[in-house]
């Protein structure tokens, strides 16, 4: 028994031993004289670049035996005070494999903002991956040839107003569009999954963000931290798809002509002040603003029978739904008021008069709607008060009900 402990302590170790090895070799930093550079998963990817006096700097297709896959953030320096430690670089060679940009790669550099680097059409890309626009077009449309986004490809242009992107972008990568505060409108992917940390933030000019259906990607996954802050042109109820999962912190705040948002019952993480704030920066900090009118809208997809319908109704009623505890305590202190939620039902048949969704207007509605009126009962869904409400008023009144059992026995105009 003895025995078997010790080998079993033996393998232990060697298992450490071997894991704490295999981290070391996926991971590791290493200098070549002109540059330095991390080996990552059998990739080198350059973090400095140590040369001086080069107008023109061809990046190696390897380093240390490894390819060179990337360039990291600010691997040709920092600029600090306007001034770019590499103002020399004026052009940059890339060898086919390198597709991986950091943030601010090249802010060090002429390259990174000289016309001339660009294309005629203003594009500076490197192996399908666009570095940065430098045109001065006001509507652009990034052609197929591009697959990809740099961190920062458009950020703080101030001369777009419209932008099409092409299917073949996927996701958009953190600050894209950053301050870009003359931009209106953006037709995005009808394939886009992701958008990055602050892609829109500061967008002020923003009015609409549409996949080629005319409507917001239905396709997005995740909306990160800040993605749409300040966008205070984004008006009325936006509506997200049934794949979104994730709303990251600050998402929509500052949105202020927005009067709701409709989220899918799928999601699963909404962080602090995504929605239904605005930010106000007095004495030295930003404090948290409720737009108490706003109206958080839930949908999900048609159950198969009445009691489906309640039981997920009921799911809605719980702390650990993160929609519900957020309408009802958005940043866990119970400081602010709770939102208004209602709920809404997805590829329902919309009839008015048909409170109960079974296919026609009877006096069963009727008196469903009357007992509403005179609040022993209430409709939880969108579309339930709005067939409810027949004469369109904004209210359900025993008049709705008269006018639907009217309806139901045939003495409607």
């Amino acid at each position: 028994m003895g025995k078997q402990k010790c080998l079993r302590s033996i393998c232990a170790v060697l298992l450490a031993v071997c894991c704490a090895f295999s981290l070391a070799v996926s991971v590791f930093a290493a200098s070549d004289g002109m540059y330095e550079y991390e080996v990552v998963d059998g990739g080198a990817v350059i973090t400095a670049y140590l040369g001086a006096g080069n107008a023109v700097v061809t990046l190696p297709s390897s380093l240390g035996g490894y390819p060179v896959i990337g360039v990291g953030d600010e691997a040709f320096g920092e600029v600090k005070n306007h001034v770019k430690p590499h103002a020399e670089v004026r052009q940059i060679l890339f060898p086919s494999g390198i597709t991986e940009f950091g943030d601010r790669a090249f802010a060090g550099t002429s390259w990174i903002d000289d016309p001339a680097s660009a294309d005629a059409d203003g594009f500076l890309t490197v192996n399908g991956v666009l570095i940065r626009y430098l045109g001065e077009n006001t509507s652009v449309s990034v052609p197929s040839s591009v697959k990809s986004l740099a961190i920062g490809a458009f950020e703080q242009n101030e001369t777009i107003r419209e932008v099409s992107l092409p299917e073949s972008i996927t996701e958009l990568p953190a600050y894209a569009f950053y301050k870009c505060t003359a931009l209106r409108k953006i037709s995005l992917s009808g394939v886009l999954r992701n958008i990055g940390q602050s892609a829109f933030y500061g967008c002020t000019s923003l009015q609409g963000v549409y996949d080629p259906s005319g409507l917001f990607p239905d396709t997005l996954v995740t909306i990160a931290d800040n993605a749409f802050y300040q966008c205070s042109s984004l008006s009325g109820t936006l509506s997200l798809g049934s794949e979104m999962a994730s709303l990251g912190t600050y998402a929509f705040a500052g949105c202020t002509a927005m009067t709701g948002i409709e989220l899918p019952d799928t999601l699963y993480s909404i962080g602090s002040y995504a929605i239904g704030f605005s930010l106000e920066y007095r004495s030295g900090s930003y404090y948290p603003i409720q737009n108490k009118e706003f109206v958080i809208h839930v949908t999900h997809e048609k159950a198969d029978s009445e009691e489906a319908e309640q039981r997920v109704l009921a799911s809605y009623n719980k702390t650990a739904n993160p929609i519900y505890r957020y309408a009802n305590d958005p940043d866990g202190t119970g400081y602010f008021d709770a939102f208004t939620l209602q709920w809404a039902r997805l590829d329902y048949p919309f009839q008015m008069g048909d409170v109960n969704n079974d296919g026609k207007v009877t006096t069963a509605d009727a008196r469903l709607v009357l007992r509403c009126a005179v609040s022993l009962d209430d409709l939880v869904y969108d579309d339930d008060r709005r067939a409810a409400d027949f004469d369109g008023d904004g209210e359900i009144r025993s008049a709705d009900a008269r006018s639907i059992l009217r309806q139901a026995v045939g003495l409607s105009d």
